[in-house]
């Protein structure tokens, strides 16, 4: 099968695109032809396919909103890449007529691309799946998050709810440009072209059929993680607890922060980029307490972050928004690591209190301490460290996920003959 696969980013820079060239290699190794397309940029790994990429908005380098120079091409661009970009479904049209894949699986389209891509490849015949990693398609926001709460206003009462507050990015300007996007595609029915949708959790799967769309073509097809060595026949139990992941405020950072500041004698590394505002904030209350049992490491990747791993006792995901099936707790069952996890979203989903790990009630630091204060004992952590391993083999493994995405690809390249 020759698969288009399409993504805003053609480097890594988070879960989407860890994903993205994770499912590239494995549909690669069973005999697939994979076709990217992307934004250019400066960070983009080598590609032949990269002739068709479209421009980005406000230059090569730039990577996030807060990079772009704010110029009158580069605010129309946001506007189209956000609505609907002509320029874009014109550049998806020409590879397809081209190099004639056989279906497109998208990844991640939102202000960056378009769901013009959506429409484009409808128009030319070829069958749409589309994955989802967020809330984009029922918040405006993406994260049903509201001033620290969670918040679904919009489903309740309307987008109005998302300008009256500024919920993006706290810009009158913002909320309302992407209130109107939203608006825009329920009016021309973009989402319908879609023949599947593909869920990591049950718990967006359920958001998705009780707003309105059809429950038929949602999958849930929870994400896997690459084994890149073999297990350990006998996982370290390791000295101190682990965050690892993005360092912002819906991740629960401060949560976790306060829970250590009630554990003088418990040690706590935190991996991610600390140059985030978040980050910068938290590491100078950090500092202002002298809370010396807390250490931020910056960001780690690849060997050293799983050393990281590898010397943890557990991973913690002290999550305030409804997240949506992690790639920590995968890297953490992996190495047999049990994890502690807020009771929100997917992440009851993947821990089960007392059977692989524990779970709190989101934002509650001193119930999150006591969580913590139970992991003192090394039959315990061992105990659900190996249970943890058997979770991510019996429902996170690579052909697991491999077989049943392709039944859903093959069910719409036959729906769609």
């Amino acid at each position: 099968m020759r698969i288009l696969i399409v993504n805003y980013r053609y480097f890594i820079s988070g879960g989407p695109e860890r994903y993205l060239f994770n499912i590239k290699r494995v549909l690669e190794e069973h005999g697939h032809e994979v076709i990217p397309f992307s934004v250019h940029s400066n960070k983009n790994i080598p590609t032949e396919y990269s002739k068709y990429f479209v421009e980005p908005i406000g230059g090569r380098d730039a990577t996030y909103f807060d990079e772009v120079k704010k110029t009158p091409k580069s605010v129309w661009q946001m506007l189209t890449r956000s609505i609907y970009s002509f320029e874009v479904k014109k550049a998806i049209q020409k590879e397809i007529r081209e190099e004639k894949p056989d279906l497109i699986y998208i990844i991640h389209f939102v202000n960056k691309l378009s769901p013009s891509v959506i429409r484009g490849a409808k128009q030319m015949g070829v069958p749409v799946v589309l994955r989802l990693s967020d809330y984009f398609l029922l918040c405006p926001r993406f994260d049903f998050l509201c001033e620290r709460q969670n918040c679904e206003e919009c489903l309740t009462k309307g987008y109005r709810s998302c300008i009256r507050k500024r919920c993006v990015k706290g810009s009158l300007f913002a909320s309302a440009v992407r209130v109107l996007s939203m608006k825009v595609h329920n009016l021309i029915k973009v989402y319908r072209d879609v023949d599947a949708f593909i869920t990591p959790s049950e718990f967006l799967k359920k958001k998705l059929s009780s707003n309105g769309f059809d429950e038929k073509k949602i999958h849930c097809i929870p994400t896997f993680a690459v084994q890149e060595k073999p297990f350990s026949e006998n996982p370290l139990i390791g000295t101190y607890g682990l965050y690892f992941g993005r360092i912002s405020e819906e991740k629960g950072v401060e949560t976790l922060i306060n829970a250590y500041e009630k554990l003088p004698d418990h040690s706590l590394k935190i991996v991610g980029d600390d140059t985030t505002e978040e980050a910068i904030r938290l590491k100078a209350y950090v500092e202002e307490q002298g809370l010396g049992n807390i250490e931020f490491l910056g960001f780690k990747s690849g060997e050293k972050l799983e050393e990281l791993i590898h010397g943890s006792r557990f991973v913690a995901i002290p999550s305030i928004w409804y997240d949506n099936l992690p790639n920590t707790a995968l890297e953490a069952f992996q190495q047999a690591k049990p994890v502690i996890a807020s009771n929100i979203g997917s992440l009851p989903e993947l821990v089960e209190d007392g059977y692989n790990g524990y779970l709190f009630k989101k934002g509650d630091a001193e119930e999150l301490a006591e969580k913590i204060r139970l992991m003192d004992c090394d039959d315990t952590v061992r105990k659900l460290g190996n249970n943890s391993r058997l979770i991510f083999q019996e429902k996170f493994s690579m052909e697991r996920h491999y077989a049943t995405l392709m039944d859903v690809f093959k069910n719409a390249v036959l729906s769609s003959k």
